[in-house]
């Protein structure tokens, strides 16, 4: 069906790109019928005085992004007779309304005067942001903080508009409004008192973001990537073991993907050069424990990632991250494993990062994160397309894209595969302040042209890992298992970038160390249907 909907902005400011982004959205969208734009104050008490003032000087010297489109029409004052008859308000203003529409008033808790303040003094690992109906809780994001309070905030208001656009197209879906979720009690309201608290936070912020690149002066690199070969199966892997596979020179090596053929097993990774500030895709051999590169794979003048290699029928494909390009590719081996062709192309003129496919009970899908506003994110929405084949044709969007919004779990970690029965996806954490915080595996419960859910299975992190900062990729194959992990700092080796003939190789057992645990191994957590 279609939804009639009213929306109404805050009076007492422009609108911002969350707003625009959602009436540009709406407007391309047959499901949803804007039946009219209008102003209202807000009914939310502003902030106190002194932490106000603070943060306006903020915006000015730190101003957030925006490259959202603007407005084809400026907003009206409400009507004296109220507002047009609508299926939904919704209320970026959090005004005080008088009326009632069939499916209630929906508002985003990031667009409240002092949201997203408090997360940002405290340094959360995430930032929330709970969609009420007639003030009850329906659906939730959750975001990856910021250190900066005001841009905390416009980036999650920019961000949650599509938690609000999904959850509006399931209403026009199935005719049933959001149920309720189960929510815990919000964050402090910021007062005047946290001032001097959240001053210090941002001091030492930038204090340690000055230091770091003195650090890096000195031939020192924060979070480098890194290898780590184990043994075993997704399900069953240990981050703290393993022989690590680290390069020579002023480079790194990060998502890598395990392939068997001809009795061999290969590794294609993202070999990354500080030089040139690009990455181009690698190839070695399995020997053992160790590593033998066998040279590059893939070089563009654009940067590419995530080599994910898989086999259709007699043919081996891979689909490279190529996010600078715009568009999805599918390349054929011609040569296996360093030469091959463009076979096709899809999804022209967007950015999408991490792609995989792959074949569940009779059909072929996509999922791809794809970022959609001014931050340059694609850590926390994934979306879902139908395709005919891994050559992409046909690609079709999820009526309820993106598919999870959240950023403990959006972005993909490695490829879906079977196991036992269940269908996997390993997934990205980035929470924390870091980019590859962490890593899960993820089982996917529901999948339809109509519905998508999923549920975190294991989680693991770097707490138990001395020296990394995070874990960021992973993948397994012929009872092989490999990670990509992040050290703190590291000194640069001065001989320069090296020629690979050799992998150097060290052996991290960490057996008997008071911090070896395995990660993750509690009960799973309830389903998470596209919230």
């Amino acid at each position: 069906m279609t939804l009639n909907i009213c929306v109404i902005l805050a009076d007492d400011r422009p609108a911002g790109p969350g707003e625009r982004r959602f009436l540009a959205a709406l407007a391309q969208d047959a499901r949803l019928l804007v039946v009219g734009v209008f102003a209202a104050p807000t009914a939310v008490r502003p902030l106190p005085g002194a932490l106000r003032g603070a943060l306006k000087i903020e915006v000015r010297a730190f101003p957030a992004p925006d490259t959202a489109p603007g407005l084809t029409a400026q907003p009206g004052p409400i009507p004296p007779g109220g507002l047009p008859a609508c299926d939904v308000i919704v209320d970026f203003a959090h005004a005080t309304l008088d009326a009632t529409p069939a499916h209630g008033i929906w508002r985003l808790s990031a667009f409240s005067p002092d949201a997203a303040i408090t997360e940002a003094r405290l340094r959360a690992a995430v930032t929330e942001v709970i969609l009420t109906v007639d003030a009850v809780p329906a659906a939730r994001a959750a975001y990856d903080t910021k250190f900066l309070a005001t841009r905390n905030a416009a980036y999650a208001r920019e961000k949650s508009v599509q938690l609000l656009h999904r959850e509006l197209a399931r209403l026009a879906q199935t005719g049933t409004r959001p149920a309720r979720i189960a929510h815990p009690t919000g964050p402090v309201r910021p007062r005047n008192r946290h001032l001097p608290d959240y001053i210090g936070a941002v001091g030492r912020e930038l204090a340690m973001r000055a230091w770091r690149k003195v650090q890096v002066k000195r031939g020192q690199r924060p979070g480098m990537f890194f290898l780590r070969l184990g043994h075993g199966t997704l399900a069953d892997l240990d981050p703290a073991r393993g022989t690590d596979l680290i390069p020579d020179g002023n480079t790194y090596w990060a998502d890598p993907f395990l392939f068997e053929d001809g009795g061999e097993t290969y590794l294609f990774y993202e070999d990354f050069d500080f030089a040139t500030g690009r990455g181009h895709l690698s190839v070695g051999r399995i020997e053992g424990d160790a590593m033998t590169p066998l040279g590059p794979v893939m070089v563009q003048p654009h940067h590419l990632s995530y080599p994910f290699v898989f086999r259709w029928g007699d043919e081996i494909l891979m689909i490279p991250e190529t996010h600078q390009a715009e568009r999805i590719e599918v390349w054929r081996a011609t040569g296996f494993p360093l030469k091959w062709e463009l076979a096709s192309t899809a999804l022209e003129g967007v950015k999408a990062v991490d792609t995989v496919v792959f074949e569940h009970e009779g059909a072929w899908w996509l999922l791809t994160n794809i970022c959609r506003d001014s931050f340059g994110d694609f850590g926390t929405e994934l979306h879902l397309y139908r395709i005919d084949d891994p050559m992409l044709g046909g690609a079709t969007p999820h009526p309820l894209n993106p598919v999870v919004i959240d950023a403990t779990s959006a972005r993909g970690g490695g490829r879906v595969f079977e196991h036992e029965g269940r269908l996997l996806r390993a997934s990205q954490d980035n929470s924390h302040g870091v980019y590859g915080y962490g890593l899960n595996l993820m089982e996917i419960t529901a999948l339809s042209d109509t519905d998508y859910a999923e549920r975190r299975l294991r989680h693991l992190s770097p707490d138990a890992l001395p020296g990394v900062m995070g874990l960021h990729h992973m993948d397994a194959a012929g009872g092989r298992t490999v990670i990509d992990l992040r050290r703190t700092f590291t000194g640069l080796h001065r001989s320069g970038r090296g020629k690979h003939q050799h992998a150097a190789a060290q052996e991290h057992h960490h057996q008997g160390e008071p911090d070896e645990r395995r990660l993750g191994d509690g009960e799973a957590e309830p389903d998470l249907h596209t919230q």
